[in-house]
């Protein structure tokens, strides 16, 4: 089972948890920001001293497997009376908080009432206080003050919280065992930068072996990130996070013209974001929702942003693709799936001693060949050893060769191929070096052929080979599996971003087995 982390707040969590609830065989953990200030979380939390309920409750609701109406239900929001302006969930959630005394232990309760497919976590237990300096020097104090200012025209000089804010505990453990971490969609500066500006995210991530997924907003926020491209947002994001996106989800469908004309009576011209980037990591797949939302009278914010967003089931059939992406794995022949320097020389030592060739002349020799010839041959081999012995027959040489490489298939790593079969055919590439001819006998007699999708030969380096697997497989993450260490230092990482390495250790084979185990 996969361990998905989402890391966000408000609509964009809402949609993205919505869909993503419906991928089978995965555990959710949603890390949701605590800086919302604003609208009737605001009240709540200057009211009652409460942490903010709001995107939690959306968290929740989008994660929920109950009835329609319990979700409707923990959406609905009082429109007259003193509870104008509040949303039933708000109320339950702060509630929850008093009788238990914490935030998050309410959450649990409210996660076990409302049948919650996964987790939601506050990132936080800390009163999380937002603020932003502008390069005037101007000082913005509470998100919501954030979320109405123009930040762009004077731009930010820093973005920080008031007080110290620390990782919850739960979260940093959410992050470590993650497989996938999906930063986004939302509002950048008052949804998405909130978590990572919480102290101990960005060394949490660090440690995490996640790959980190970033579906690239649709629209830019006026007066936050007018007219930012793609490239813009993803240098932005892995400025603040130290860390490179593995993955960047990239919508490439346009939208209805009323869903443009509906955004630009609220937003103004432009807002939506230019793909400018030719990356490696870029997904381009139809990520928009056509659909055209009915109004929430009582919910302001929602409507003014509902126009152009994801489409829950899009968005996740993508990530359910690529969660399905399995690790794909380049394994070595010689010394890996082929005990050959153990075994297979010496059967190969002892039939040609049994040829009548002195042992110590056959060694001496194979000494010799090995330093001065690459690669080796076995043909060869006996050939010139045979005219080194004066026993020169094609009749002799031939039996002698079909006697030697006939047990080929007795010299197999059985165990590591045990392995191997439950990969499948489809995630396994052998990658092997040495005379064509020789190694691809060997492969064949070895009777392993049908466990590779491809099975490559080469002379001498395996860069170029392992470079074209990466590249097909860009998505995926490709672990490489050989005994020599110069065929893994011989590897340009940087045309690799997704490749790891295994040395397998032919002295102690156990700990290979186990760290390929591990990668499965």
């Amino acid at each position: 089972m996969k361990k998905i982390v989402t890391i966000g707040g408000g609509t964009g969590s809402y949609t993205i948890l919505s869909g993503l609830k419906n991928i089978p065989d995965v555990s959710l953990t949603a890390l949701v920001s605590m800086a919302d200030n604003g609208g009737s979380t605001g009240i709540l939390r200057d009211e009652l001293g409460v942490l903010p309920p709001g995107d939690v409750r959306q968290c929740l609701v989008a994660l929920s497997e109950h009835t329609d109406i319990v979700r409707k239900l923990m959406s609905y929001r009082f429109n007259e009376g003193k509870l104008s302006g509040h949303s039933f969930g708000n109320i339950f959630l702060a509630a929850l908080e008093k009788v238990t005394g914490n935030f998050a232990q309410g959450v649990e309760i409210a996660s076990e009432i409302l049948k919650v497919k996964g987790s939601v976590v506050p990132i936080t237990k800390n009163k999380a206080e937002l603020s932003v300096i502008l390069k005037n020097r101007t000082l913005i104090e509470g998100q919501v003050n954030i979320t109405k200012a123009n930040l762009y025209n004077i731009g930010i000089k820093k973005i920080f919280y008031k007080k110290s804010v620390k990782i919850n505990k739960d979260a940093r453990n959410a992050i470590l065992k993650a497989d996938f971490i999906i930063i986004g969609p939302g509002d950048y500066y008052c949804s998405i930068i909130p978590n990572i500006l919480v102290e101990g995210f960005k060394e949490t991530l660090t440690k995490s072996k996640a790959k980190i997924i970033l579906p690239v907003n649709l629209t830019n926020k006026q007066g936050h990130t007018k007219n930012w491209k793609v490239s813009d947002y993803v240098k932005n994001i892995e400025m603040y996070l130290g860390k490179d996106i593995d993955i960047i989800l990239i919508n490439n469908e346009a939208p209805s013209k009323e869903q443009v004309e509906r955004y630009k009576l609220k937003e103004g011209n432009n807002v939506l974001i230019k793909d400018d980037l030719n990356d490696k990591r870029i997904i381009r797949t139809p990520l928009i929702s056509h659909s055209i939302f009915a109004h929430n009278n009582g919910d302001v914010l929602q409507n003014i942003r509902s126009f152009i967003i994801h489409d829950s089931s899009k968005i996740a059939n993508c990530i359910n693709n690529i969660i399905q992406n399995h690790a794909k794995f380049i394994f070595d022949f010689d010394d890996v799936l082929f005990n050959n320097t153990k075994q297979f020389k010496k059967h190969m030592f002892s039939s040609i001693e049994e040829a009548g060739v002195p042992l110590p002349t056959a060694l001496n020799y194979y000494k010799k060949v090995r330093k001065d010839q690459f690669p080796f041959s076995l043909k060869k081999f006996i050939s010139k050893l045979f005219i080194k012995q004066k026993k020169f027959s094609k009749k002799l040489e031939k039996d002698l060769y079909q006697k030697i490489m006939k047990e080929c298939k007795n010299f197999t790593n059985t165990e590591l191929l045990e392995i191997v079969k439950k990969m499948g055919k489809t995630n396994c590439y052998m990658v092997t070096n040495g005379d064509k001819d020789f190694q691809k006998d060997k492969i064949k007699r070895s009777n392993i052929s049908q466990l590779f999708c491809e099975i490559h030969i080469v002379p001498e380096s395996k860069k170029n080979v392992i470079e074209k697997i990466c590249d097909k497989n860009r998505q995926g993450e490709i672990i490489f599996t050989d005994n020599r260490k110069i065929f893994i230092d011989d590897i340009d990482f940087k045309n690799c971003p997704n490749l790891k390495t295994i040395h397998y250790d032919i002295e102690n084979p156990k700990k290979g087995i186990e760290e390929i185990s591990k990668a499965l």
